[in-house]
């Protein structure tokens, strides 16, 4: 499934993208019920598929089976063009960050060997890890703001990791089975705060500085998250191209490093690094101003793109 978060108006939904529409899944799988179901069932379709990510996240495999189940279910009879609200065209819709309040958004740091060797750096020992606040999730097309206090703000497109469900002490062999599913990322920096300590949180944890989306694709459809190409496009110009084979540390590794730290919960995000090409390490250097616009686009997850404005004084 592609799940995505979405506005409508006014309003925040958990949705499924299905050819050009967006299709409520609570909306959805109540439909489904009255069509196909019986009244025990339909008493509980609250439980079943929530009306947002996380909520779907934390109902387990029981939720997302019966979301998938309440798609099929709605494809095959047409209700999506139907039944009135149950699903509205992808352009009349504001796509938000997949996850809105993630309790963890934990970041990888020089984890491509591509990018190591354009800073003449080795790979580092243990994955290098930061965070993100929370407020920094925006979705696609919702623009990136510069911040007054920087003036070199970059871009730094990356695969994102959404965790499905708790972990602990997960083993590497399974850690891709507490895995959700997969989504864009552009872990945008202001590197002239990130390099005033050894720390470089000051420098990424910005509002605005984490775009997320447009989709997460569930982690049925991406067999692999170690063979997937990923591009960040800057108003038309490619300025990165990778596999996500270059990774130092790979997927499965790096959930299962972090369990051992923290515990992993629904919804907590994983931001798995950037390759070579971030604008601070060009000659001359780019970096973000006005007007432009940023897309990351992953192999069978989509594009996200945001334009940047300038932070508006009061």
């Amino acid at each position: 499934m592609r799940l995505v978060t979405y506005s409508w108006k006014g309003q925040a939904a958990l949705g499924a993208l299905w050819a050009e529409r967006v299709v409520d899944l609570r909306r959805a799988h109540a439909a489904a019920l009255r069509h196909w179901g019986d009244a025990d069932e339909l008493a509980v379709a609250d439980l079943r598929v929530a009306g947002d990510l996380l909520g779907l996240l934390r109902g387990g495999e029981t939720s997302m089976a019966a979301a998938r189940r309440a798609l099929l279910l709605i494809d095959g009879q047409g209700l999506a063009d139907r039944e009135r609200g149950l699903s509205h065209p992808l352009a009349d819709v504001e796509l938000l960050a997949p996850v809105l309040r993630p309790g963890k958004v934990v970041c990888v740091g020089l984890n491509y060997r591509s990018h190591l060797a354009e800073i003449g750096e080795p790979a580092p020992e243990y994955p290098i890890l930061f965070h993100k606040a929370a407020t920094s999730l925006v979705g696609h097309r919702q623009p990136i703001v510069l911040p007054r206090v920087s003036r070199q703000v970059d871009y730094e497109g990356e695969l994102a990791v959404v965790i499905g469900r708790r972990a602990k002490y997960v083993p590497e062999p399974e850690a891709l089975s507490y895995v959700a599913g997969y989504t864009c990322a552009n872990d945008v920096s202001a590197h002239d705060l990130e390099f005033r300590t050894s720390q470089w949180t000051s420098g990424k944890m910005l509002d605005t500085f984490c775009p997320l989306g447009p989709v997460l694709r569930t982690r049925d459809e991406v067999p692999d998250p170690g063979r997937l190409r990923l591009r960040t496009v800057l108003n038309g110009q490619t300025v990165q191209e990778a596999c996500t084979s270059d990774m130092v540390f790979s997927v499965p590794f790096l959930v299962s490093y972090i369990s051992s730290l923290a515990t992993l919960e629904p919804g907590d995000l994983i931001l798995t690094g950037t390759p070579a090409g971030i604008g601070c390490n060009r000659r001359p250097q780019v970096f973000l101003r006005p007007g432009d616009h940023v897309s990351v686009w992953i192999d069978g997850i989509g594009t996200l793109t945001n334009p940047v404005v300038a932070e508006r004084r009061c």
